[in-house]
C-alpha cells in the first residue's frame, strides 16, 4: 500500500510538471496557441494544493522553467541572448514557485473564497515590479499571448497588459480552489464567483471597445525591409564596403519608388540599415531628402548617427518636400549588442496637417510601457516603429508592439528587417503583415490604416492596476505576516525556555 501511494505521488508529479511545462511551451511560443495560457497554471495549483511545501515548489520549478525555456532548443538566438533568457527565466521560475507555495498554503491554512486572488494578485505583481527595473522591460509577460484574442485584450486600455496577467491567473486558480473544496458546495461555488464574473465583463467590454468607431482619418503606409544575411548587415552598417552600401541604397530607392507609386503617403524602413559617415562617398542624408522629394511621400529611415564623439541609433523623418522634419534617437538600447550606442531620452512627435499626429520609436522601445505611454497623453494617432528583431523572435517582438498600440489607443506600423511587418489599428486588429523570412526578395507591404485617436483611461491613469495588485497580495498576506511576527516574537521566549529545561 505505501509503495502504490508513492508510486501515485510520483505520477501526478511528472504528470503536473508534464501537462503544465506543455501548455506553456505552445502558447508563449511561435505556436501561439492563446487558449492553452488558460490552462497552463491550473494542473500545478491543483497539484499544490494536495501536495507537501516542498514538492509544490519543486513542481512550479521544473514545469515554469522547461515551459518558457524549451523553445531555445529551436532557436538560432546569439549565445549571449540565450543565457540573458535563462538568467530571466530562473527568476521568473523562483517568483512563481513562491507565490505558488504562498497560494497553497493560504488556500489550506484559511479556506477563504479569496484564496485564488493571492496566486492571481502576486504574479501579477511580480511581473508589474520586474517591468520597473528589468532592462528588457515587459518582454516576459504571459499577456502578450493573448494579442490575438481580440475581446480580452482590449482590457488593457484600462489596465495595461496587468489586467491581462490577472485574469489569465485568476481563472485557473479560482477553478483549482472551487475543485479542492467541491465537498463543501457553497464555499465552491462563492470561490468560482469572482474569477467568472470579472472574465464575463472583461469579454462584454471588449466586445463593446471594438465595436466602438474611430472618427480619425486613415492613412496610406508603404512598409519595406531588403533581405540581408548577417555578414552582409555588418558590413553595410560599418560601411566596410562602399559599393555594397551603394547597392542596397538603390534597392531601398527603387522599392521607395514602388511603394510612392502604389499611393503610400508614409513609407517606413527598418532600423539601423547605413550609418552616416564623413568618409562615405555619398551624402545619406541628402539622398533620402531628394527621394522623399521626388516620390512626394513622407519617409521614415533607421540609421546610424554618429555626433560629438557618441553613436545614436536614430530614425529620420522626411517630409515630401525635402525636409528633416525629426530626429529620434532610440531609448532603450538591446545590451550588449548595442553597448556602442549612446540612449535617446526625447519623445519624436510630429504633428501633419491632415494626416494626424505620429510617434517615432525604436525596435526594443516598445518593451517598455515607457515612452509608449508617454506618446498616448500627447494624443498621438500613430507610432512608426523601424526595427531589427532575430528571426525566431518575429512574432514574439512584433506582438509587444501591438499591444502597445491597444494601451494607448493608436495605430502602429512596424518594419522588422528580420522579423515581420505589420501594420496594426488602435484596436489590436492585424490590417497587414508580412514575413522578411518568406520573402524570396524584398518584403513590401502596403495597406491603408485607420488612425487611432491617441490617450486612453491607460494612459491618463498609468499602472494604477499593477501598483493595485501590489496592494491587494499585501492585504491578503497579512494573516501570514502576522504568524511570522509572532513566531520571531516567541523564539527568544521558547529559547530561554529550552534552556532551563532540566535534563
Amino acid at each position: 500500500m505505501t509503495s502504490q501511494i508513492h508510486v501515485n505521488r510520483i505520477l501526478n508529479f511528472i504528470v503536473a510538471i508534464a501537462l503544465s511545462s506543455a501548455a506553456y511551451h505552445y502558447s508563449t511560443g511561435s505556436h501561439n496557441l492563446w487558449m492553452l495560457i488558460w490552462l497552463a497554471p491550473l494542473p500545478l495549483c491543483i497539484y499544490a494544493l494536495n501536495a507537501s511545501f516542498v514538492s509544490t515548489i519543486c513542481v512550479a520549478f521544473f514545469a515554469y522553467f522547461i515551459g518558457n525555456s524549451a523553445f531555445l532548443a529551436e532557436s538560432s538566438y546569439p549565445i549571449t541572448l540565450i543565457t540573458a533568457i535563462i538568467y530571466g527565466n530562473i527568476l521568473g521560475t523562483i517568483a512563481f514557485s513562491i507565490i505558488l507555495a504562498i497560494f497553497r498554503y493560504m488556500t489550506i491554512q484559511y479556506k477563504h473564497w479569496t484564496s485564488s486572488l493571492v496566486f492571481a494578485s502576486g504574479f501579477t505583481a511580480y511581473e508589474f515590479i520586474t517591468s520597473l527595473f528589468s532592462r528588457h522591460g515587459t518582454i516576459s509577460s504571459v499577456a502578450y499571448t493573448q494579442i490575438t484574442n481580440l475581446p480580452i485584450i482590449q482590457i488593457a486600455s484600462l489596465t495595461g497588459i496587468w489586467g491581462i496577467t490577472f485574469l489569465l491567473s485568476l481563472i485557473p486558480a479560482g477553478i483549482a480552489t472551487a475543485w479542492h473544496f467541491r465537498q463543501n458546495r457553497p464555499l465552491s461555488n462563492k470561490i468560482l464567483i469572482l474569477p467568472f464574473s470579472l472574465l464575463v465583463l472583461t469579454i462584454l467590454f471588449g466586445t463593446y471597445h471594438l465595436d466602438l468607431a474611430s472618427s480619425g482619418p486613415s492613412i496610406k503606409i508603404g512598409i519595406v525591409a531588403e533581405p540581408t544575411t548577417l555578414k552582409q548587415y555588418f558590413s553595410i552598417e560599418a560601411n566596410k564596403d562602399p559599393r555594397q552600401v551603394l547597392t542596397f541604397l538603390e534597392k531601398y530607392t527603387r522599392d521607395i519608388e514602388i511603394l510612392a507609386q502604389k499611393g503610400a503617403n508614409v513609407v517606413l524602413l527598418p532600423e539601423k540599415i547605413f550609418t552616416l559617415s564623413d568618409s562615405s562617398q555619398y551624402d545619406l542624408l541628402q539622398h533620402f531628402r531628394n527621394t522623399a522629394k521626388q516620390y512626394g511621400t513622407y519617409l521614415i529611415v533607421g540609421l546610424n548617427y554618429p555626433e560629438n564623439d557618441n553613436l545614436f541609433n536614430s530614425a529620420f523623418v522626411f517630409s515630401p518636400s525635402g525636409e528633416i522634419l525629426l530626429r529620434y534617437d532610440k531609448q532603450h538600447l538591446l545590451p550588449p549588442f548595442e553597448n556602442k550606442f549612446t540612449s535617446g531620452s526625447s519623445l519624436g512627435l510630429i504633428k501633419t496637417s491632415s494626416l494626424g499626429t505620429w510617434g517615432i520609436e525604436i525596435c526594443k522601445d516598445m518593451d517598455f510601457i515607457h515612452p509608449a505611454l508617454d506618446y498616448s497623453r500627447q494624443g498621438i494617432n500613430i507610432m512608426f516603429v523601424p526595427a531589427l528583431d532575430f528571426h525566431d523572435d518575429a512574432w514574439a517582438h512584433g506582438r509587444v508592439a501591438i499591444m502597445r498600440g491597444i494601451e494607448g489607443n493608436y495605430a502602429i506600423a512596424r518594419a522588422g528587417q528580420w522579423g515581420l511587418l505589420t501594420l496594426t489599428d488602435s484596436k489590436g486588429r492585424i490590417i497587414g503583415m508580412s514575413s522578411t523570412d518568406a520573402a524570396q526578395g524584398e518584403t513590401l507591404l502596403t495597406g491603408e490604416l485607420q488612425l487611432g485617436e491617441g490617450k486612453s483611461v491607460y494612459s491618463k491613469l498609468g499602472d494604477w492596476f499593477g501598483w493595485f495588485c501590489i496592494i491587494i497580495f499585501t492585504i491578503l498576506l497579512r494573516p501570514l505576516f502576522s504568524r511570522f511576527l509572532l513566531f520571531f516574537h516567541n523564539t527568544p521566549v521558547l529559547l530561554a525556555c529550552s534552556k532551563n529545561r532540566p535534563d
